[in-house]
């Protein structure tokens, strides 16, 4: 059996120098052991047919013959190996620039390239996206990770024969593995395109990937299986570093921008010019996804909050339930699906009006970068801003709702229906949102707080919905949903937007015999169509409410709606007693038919200090 350093070297010199399965290791260091070679491999570094019939300039191939020279000190004969390489394989130079290519590896946050570019509507291949990736994604995808079966010279045979043309088809934007890897054979037929290079500190990505997998391939252009420990930590981050080099040799500077999250924000407006790409009225937020992978769906908890940016409650999410989870080991990504317009109208208590000595107003923010602001580095965050299409509603549910409530108008129901159209599509955004895969996702109302730290509950049931058992109103309510299964989480965010556009006869046979009309009705109908199990959870186990910011002279007060039976069905005994001896209460009016108890609890601002996070993973 070969030394394992002999085995590495034998790999990249298959075709030009004669390794002997004897010959002596004179140092126990990978790096020297790959040196020992350099000067039977050093005739190939001034290989003249290196890219010889490529699209490429004399000044390019000049590049790639520096970057073979450097990676030739670490791993002798790679210049002669890459020589035999035909860039771009089968395929043929484009003339148009239409595809942006990703020269950056994976692990150097490209999935937060790809969620910002998928927000915007653009057609981006990213490896993690493709579900069922087209043969020739899979086929060279292999070839990247997995030794061939006749080593370095099958591998490099079977590339050439690729066609790499056939990846532009279809796409705005190609990214992530396994772009980085074959970058010249991507630049080779799309020599026009803007290039972005997602970074990193190159010690810290190789400290990252040997951390989650250390038989990742190498950094290394046409790695043909060769990992990360074969070469060891100091030469794959002398292989990183060489690839960055070569990218910005061979791009010209006008057609290539760096994007480093980990180091510096992103200038949204300027990355967007960069690309061509026409500026939106509200751009997303770049996103924070990070440059780290969870091993399995179960350690991702997806959060998805819906509704308009003033009414945003955003403190007690953050301190009660974001940072818990991450506590716990979760990967926490949030999504922000908020409207950001700031005279957007939707049906709810609005900002002024008058409840005893308070007044409702709005929270603490007016843009998702504000919000984003508060969030930890440790919770992934995407800011999306929601701009609805106002999808016309069905003149039956339209009218089913002025049927329910005949002295409130029929202006009064044609606003109710808008407004739960809106509901819906929010909720089919998040669905659209190029989430990673997860066993446990979350929908959350703008204005829900969360009253002590969230525990997620035991013993929850697969492919299943969990939400409030109170307050139902004459449905299934979700001010808070928790969707466990990805089948689930797509079910309840999709389908009540398509049942109402496309389906509504069919759920008019439901609704028809029913004395009320509301969003949670229509809900529970849709679920019920399609056969989602939905579990219910009482209120001692659910600690989150939806709360209103009241404001007397020059301070504010996080309070919570009690009016109603339902509502104060929704709070436990706890947290209700609590309410009472730490804050205080807003009375009703004395005409009001139930005026014996409270129109709001309130939290005094001293009580909304952040409560220990005390959790254990479930």
């Amino acid at each position: 059996m070969k030394p394992p350093c002999v085995a590495i070297v034998a790999h990249f010199l298959a075709f030009h120098v004669l390794v002997s399965a004897t010959e002596p290791v004179h140092s126990q260091s990978k790096t020297s052991c790959l040196m020992q070679h350099r000067a039977d491999a050093s005739k190939w570094l001034d290989v003249k047919e290196i890219a010889q019939d490529s699209p490429f300039s004399d000044e390019q191939r000049h590049c790639i013959r520096e970057y073979a020279s450097s990676i030739d000190a670490d791993i002798p004969g790679f210049a002669g190996q890459l020589a035999h390489r035909k860039f771009g394989g089968a395929g043929a130079a484009a003339a148009n620039d239409s595809v942006i290519l990703g020269a950056g590896f994976g692990t150097t946050a490209t999935r937060s390239l790809f969620t910002f570019a998928a927000q915007l509507g653009r057609r981006v291949h990213h490896w993690s996206s493709a579900a069922d990736p087209p043969e020739f994604w899979t086929q060279l995808n292999g070839l990247v990770s997995k030794k061939h079966p006749d080593g370095a010279p099958g591998c490099y045979k079977e590339i050439n024969a690729m066609n790499f043309s056939a990846s532009l088809a279809g796409h705005d934007m190609l990214l992530d593995t396994p772009l980085a890897e074959h970058f010249l054979d991507f630049y080779a037929v799309s020599p026009n395109s803007k290039v972005v290079l997602t970074t990193r500190r190159a010690a810290d990505w190789v400290r990252s990937r040997m951390q989650f997998d250390r038989t990742l391939p190498v950094p290394l252009h046409s790695p043909c299986g060769m990992s990360l420990e074969e070469v060891g930590f100091d030469v794959a981050v002398r292989l990183y570093e060489a690839h960055e080099r070569l990218v910005r040799c061979i791009v010209p500077a006008a057609k290539l921008t760096e994007i480093n999250v980990f180091e510096a924000p992103v200038n949204v407006p300027a990355l967007i010019d960069f690309f061509g790409w026409p500026q939106p009225e509200f751009a997303p937020l770049y996103p924070r996804i990070g440059g780290e992978d969870s091993r399995y769906d179960e350690e991702n908890f997806l959060i998805c909050v819906t509704g308009q940016i003033r009414r945003l409650e955003l403190k007690t999410k953050v301190e009660r339930l974001f940072l818990p989870l991450a506590q716990a080991g979760f990967t926490v990504l949030v999504a922000l699906v908020l409207d950001v317009r700031s005279d957007s109208k939707y049906i709810n208590r609005p900002a002024g009006e008058l409840h005893g000595n308070y007044t409702v107003t709005d929270g603490n923010f007016t843009t998702l970068q504000q919000a984003a602001e508060m969030f930890p580095k440790s919770i992934y965050l995407i800011g999306d801003p929601f701009l609805p299409h106002d999808y016309p509603p069905d003149e039956r549910y339209v009218r089913g709702l002025f049927e329910a409530f005949p002295e409130k108008g029929q202006q009064r129901a044609a606003d109710r229906a808008k407004s739960h159209m809106r509901q819906w599509e929010a909720l089919d955004r998040c669905a659209q949102l190029p989430w990673p895969n997860a066993k446990y996702t979350m929908r959350l109302r703008d204005d829900d707080a969360i009253m002590q730290p969230f525990v997620l509950p035991s013993m929850l049931e697969e492919n299943t919905l969990y939400a409030p058992q109170c307050n139902p109103c004459y449905g299934l309510n979700d001010k808070f949903a928790l969707a466990v299964g990805q089948g689930t989480a797509e079910a309840y965010f999709r389908l009540p937007l398509q049942t109402v556009r496309w389906d509504f006869e069919r759920l008019q046979q439901k609704l028809q015999p029913l004395l009320h009309r509301s969003p949670e009705q229509v809900l529970a109908a849709v679920l019920s169509m399609h056969g989602i199990a939905v579990k219910l959870m009482n209120a001692s186990g659910l600690p989150i409410l939806p709360a209103k910011n009241m404001r007397k002279g020059n301070e504010t007060y996080l309070c919570y709606y009690a009016g109603s039976d339902g509502y104060r069905n929704c709070m436990s005994e706890e947290i209700t007693g609590r309410l009472i001896s730490e804050g205080f209460q807003i009375e009703q009016p004395p005409d009001y038919p139930w005026h014996s108890f409270p129109e709001f609890y309130c939290e005094t601002p001293a009580r909304r200090s952040p409560a220990p996070l005390l959790l254990l993973r479930v």
